[in-house]
């Protein structure tokens, strides 16, 4: 058993985190900033003990750790989404959200008497931008948005402190992750959800491809990365495979019972930005032994079940809005 603190714990990623360690009898610490809703954690059964601060906060870092000596932290607090704002007030925030935020986890960890054994730390496919698919390790990046660049330069910031850090960091570059309890502003569930409601919903880029994982698989792949004898700076976490977006949406009809009628397509000359989202997963494997387990239907099999099961269906009145991806 060991000492585990999570940042990000209240998020779609963080709350599965939070239930796996309890569940594997961890001493479980999670950091929930306040405004934060964290109603996704009210489904962990077990215990833990919860920190209420911002990550922003070096002093609220430093107690917060100094009271856990965690052995391990999983570094998961991201806002993949953010509306763009004048005078990029959007790229400003998220600086200090992905940047600081990491580099005063990173000083008061290093600063413990007994610095954690490990951090693993999410990044994201993003960070890979338009280079060539299949993203390796190795590829240099070329980040289409803010957040992208974002957690590219952090990554490579502690590139550039790792001979100072008396532990390992571990950027798990993830691919699209999916499953139950993700926010409805995300593709996936939000194309069940209407489908399940009968409402109309527009696919506007149908042959971009996507790398897709379910949740079980990167929660399984953080904690063999964490458990592991051997390092890395950077791995990537994904399925090697990237349906199209016509091809998962026509899986959710499909699966749901939904009338094929209530999606619409945009152009297949369209795209989101980056045509083949898409990764290299050989190093997951040789280093960890790590490969995605769950395809993709049974995925989307299994988070249409939670949808069914504990969201109720929106009310139709026979003027079916339309909501677009």
């Amino acid at each position: 058993m060991s000492r585990v603190l999570i940042t990000g714990a209240a998020g779609f990623i963080g709350s599965h985190m939070t239930r796996a360690c309890v569940d594997a009898g961890h001493d479980v610490h999670v950091v929930v900033r306040p405004d934060t809703d964290d109603s996704r954690l009210d489904a962990v059964d077990g215990s833990f003990v919860r920190h209420n601060f911002d990550l922003q906060s070096e002093e609220a870092i430093k107690h917060c750790l100094s009271d856990t000596s965690p052995e391990i932290i999983f570094h998961l607090a991201a806002r993949p989404r953010r509306r763009e704002e004048a005078e990029l007030s959007d790229a400003k925030a998220g600086i200090r959200e992905h940047l600081d935020a990491l580099l005063g986890l990173l000083g008061a960890a290093s600063g413990l008497r007994h610095p954690p054994r490990k951090i693993v730390r999410t990044g994201s496919l993003a960070e890979y931008g338009a280079a060539p698919a299949p993203y390796e390790e190795d590829s240099r990046e070329a980040p289409v948005n803010a957040y992208g660049a974002e957690l590219a330069a952090a990554t490579h910031f502690i590139g550039g402190l790792h001979a100072r850090l008396p532990f390992p960091v571990i950027t798990a570059r993830l691919a699209l992750v999916f499953g139950p309890m993700q926010s409805t502003e995300f593709m996936i569930p939000m194309l069940i959800e209407r489908c399940l409601a009968g409402q109309h919903c527009v696919v506007h880029h149908p042959t971009d491809r996507r790398d897709l994982l379910y949740v079980d698989d990167v929660i399984e792949a953080l904690l063999r990365i964490a458990d592991a004898p051997v390092s890395t700076r950077l791995v990537n976490v994904a399925a090697g495979i990237a349906p199209t977006m016509r091809e998962v949406a026509r899986l959710i009809v499909e699966q749901t019972g939904a009338d094929p009628a209530l999606i619409d397509y945009g152009s297949t000359t369209s795209t989101g930005g980056i045509r083949d989202f898409r990764a290299a997963p050989a190093r997951a494997k040789d280093l960890f032994g790590w490969s995605a387990r769950v395809p993709l239907v049974e995925g989307l099999a299994r988070t249409i079940a939670w949808h069914r099961a504990v969201v109720p269906p929106a009310s139709t009145d026979g003027h079916a809005t339309r909501k677009t991806v």
